[in-house]
Parts: C-alpha cells; structure tokens; sequence
C-alpha cells in the first residue's frame, strides 16, 4: 500500500509542497514563477526603497537626538531627589 501525498500551498512564498502524508516529508516542491518587470520599473522600485530607508534614518537620528535629551534631564531630576540623610540604610544583616 502506498502512502497518501498531500499538495500543500505555502502561505508565505506561494510554492506548491507535495508532502508524504504518512512521514511528513516533503516529497516535491514547486516554487511560483515570478513575473519579471521591466527595469526602469526596479530602478522606481530602488528609488523609492532609498527615498525610505533615508526617511528612516532621519526619524531614528531625531529619536536619539531627543532620546539623549530626556535622559539628561531624567537624570538631573533624579539628582534633586537624592536622600541627603547621612544615615544609613538598614540592612536585614544589622537587625540580627
């Protein structure tokens, strides 16, 4: 008796997986043709993949430029608030 083969759609890349039913294994597999597009349609693609990643990094700098900014200030805030008791603080040692 032969084992069953399942045809197996993926849903990620499209590809077409022939899979032994009984074992799992992946018996055949057949990747989706990609349509090939004309180049001045990759070079817009490119163009406008560099137009984004640009924006993005002015996003990330402005973010840290800002970032530094609060922490400067989080940390000053904390300065202020310090305790300035010349205690100490107990600890669960000096109790015993």
């Amino acid at each position: 008796m032969g084992s069953k083969k399942l045809k197996i759609i993926c849903p990620c890349c499209e590809a077409s997986l022939h899979i032994d039913q009984k074992t799992g294994d992946v018996l055949w597999k057949e990747e989706k043709k990609k349509e090939l597009s004309s180049l001045s349609d990759m070079v817009k693609g490119l163009n406008a993949q560099r137009r984004e990643a640009e924006a993005l990094f002015n996003r990330r700098s402005e973010l840290e430029k800002d970032r530094s900014r609060l922490l400067d200030e989080k940390f000053k805030e904390a300065q202020k608030h310090i305790d300035k008791s010349d205690t100490k603080p107990i600890r669960d040692f000096d109790l015993d």
